[in-house]
């Protein structure tokens, strides 16, 4: 056994079969790998072989989009696209200091509030990855009136180590070069883990764990499975692969957000280990005039199904953020979308945290909806 098997065994969790393991398996495996957006090769490249060690045809497109298909059994069905971005939030190098340090512009929505002191990553030209820290003033040299104050990103800085500008140059890495969070992936006490790029890296490992179980047996459905590009960026990946799939539904999986630490108590009703949820209304709100409202009878395919699975269904409705569902919905003559989530605690930050039970009861749920979708499921509103 190699030293990563090794590894990967103290998270596998005997009592619930090869099926989660293999969930398990995968979630640590891509949280590990880098993939900021507009860099997501790394991802790419893992759920493309894992598609076609299943058989199944795979399309890379022009942005990295990489999208399965499994051919439904009744062409009558309404076809159905899945997609998990595979992209995360992070940094490029804005700019290399003379004495080596690095400077950061940011990638997505990055709390300030978490980064001094933190380690991070800097991918060069080559693809290797390059350690670092960002640097944070001595405790003891740090005045009163600093202590309380969250400095900007933009004051910060990226120590590798290197003592001037050609150091960092000789490693291969330059402006424009890729930084994230130091992958991590650690479990906590009973069925959470925590670790870096969750979003939507949770949504990745439901959507290679949906290609397994229908390679080995077909939907009714055509469904094509997407893990797609840049959603932290500008969410163009998902657009482009609605665009060339051109499905009557479209399911999109991410994280939502737990709200049952002692911080968030009483703003919603998200928690980790009572299952998956559906967001029934989402809106961003700033600066980007855009949200999701589901389409109801995707909501009733969602709610009986689960019922029927026994599989509890948390609902969401929230301001503040949204999906790359947003922007699918109105490509061609209309695409009838939900979002499919799984509870996520510390979203954007190194420390992200799920419940490895809402996981496992999304993936069931996720097959048994696909498969409910028959040649007579109607989308029509009125």
């Amino acid at each position: 056994m190699t030293a990563t098997g090794c590894f990967l065994k103290r998270y596998l969790i005997t009592d619930w079969g090869d099926k989660v393991n293999k969930l398990v398996e995968n979630l640590q495996n891509l949280a590990l790998l880098p993939g900021l957006a507009g860099h997501e090769q790394k991802v790419a490249t893992y759920m493309k072989n894992y598609f076609e060690e299943l058989g199944l045809p795979v399309t890379v497109d022009v942005l990295g989009n990489t999208i399965a298909t499994v051919q439904g059994t009744d062409p009558k069905t309404p076809s159905i696209l899945v997609t998990a971005h595979m992209d995360q939030l992070g940094f490029v190098v804005k700019r290399i200091e003379d004495d080596g340090f690095l400077r950061l512009e940011r990638v997505g929505g990055i709390p300030e509030k978490i980064l001094p002191a933190l380690r991070v990553q800097v991918q060069t030209r080559s693809g290797d990855m390059v350690e670092g820290v960002i640097g944070v003033k001595s405790h003891h040299l740090t005045l009163p009136e600093e202590k309380y104050k969250v400095e900007p990103y933009r004051q910060l800085y990226v120590d590798l180590g290197c003592r001037s500008r050609a150091e960092v140059l000789e490693l291969g890495i330059e402006v424009g070069s890729p930084v994230v969070y130091k992958p991590s992936f650690e479990r906590l006490a009973g069925t959470l883990c925590s670790g870096t790029s969750f979003d939507n890296r949770v949504a990745c490992a439901l959507a290679l764990d949906l290609a397994e179980r229908l390679s080995k047996e077909p939907a009714a459905a055509t469904v094509h499975i997407a893990g797609t590009v840049q959603e932290e960026y500008t969410i163009r990946g998902a657009v482009l692969a609605a665009r060339a799939t051109n499905p009557a539904i479209a399911i999109c999986l991410d994280v939502t957000m737990d709200t049952s630490t002692p911080d968030l108590k009483g703003t919603g009703e998200v928690e980790l280990g009572r299952g998956p949820a559906i967001s029934l209304y989402n809106f961003h709100g700033r600066g980007t005039l855009n949200g999701t409202i589901p389409h109801p009878a995707l909501v009733r395919l969602f709610e009986n199904t689960a019922k029927a699975e026994g599989i509890n269904l948390q609902r969401v409705a929230a301001l503040g953020g949204l999906t790359e569902l947003s922007y699918m919905q109105v490509e061609g003559e209309g695409i009838a979308g939900i979002d499919f989530d799984v509870p996520c605690r510390y979203t954007h930050t190194p420390i992200e945290t799920v419940d490895l039970n809402d996981m496992k009861d999304a993936a069931n749920l996720l097959e048994a909806v696909i498969r409910a979708v028959t040649p007579d499921f109607s989308l029509a509103r009125i």
